[in-house]
C-alpha cells in the first residue's frame, strides 16, 4: 500500500517538497497504517501518564 504523497516508485509525488524539517518529512514518509499506529500508541501513552499522575 502507498500513501497519497508517494507515487508507485517510491519517489515523492511532484510538488510534496519537504518541509525542512528532518521529523516532519520521516513523519510524512510513513504509511497512513504506520501514522494511524504512532498516533495511536500515542494517545494510550498520554492516557496512561495521566491516569498515573492523578489527571485523568
Amino acid at each position: 500500500m502507498v500513501s497519497d504523497g508517494v507515487d508507485g516508485s517510491g519517489e515523492r509525488a511532484a510538488g510534496a517538497d519537504g518541509t525542512g524539517s528532518p521529523l516532519a518529512d520521516r513523519w510524512l514518509a510513513l504509511d497512513r497504517g504506520w501514522q494511524a499506529l504512532a498516533l495511536g500508541l500515542g494517545l494510550v501513552a498520554v492516557h496512561a501518564a495521566g491516569q498515573l499522575a492523578g489527571v485523568f
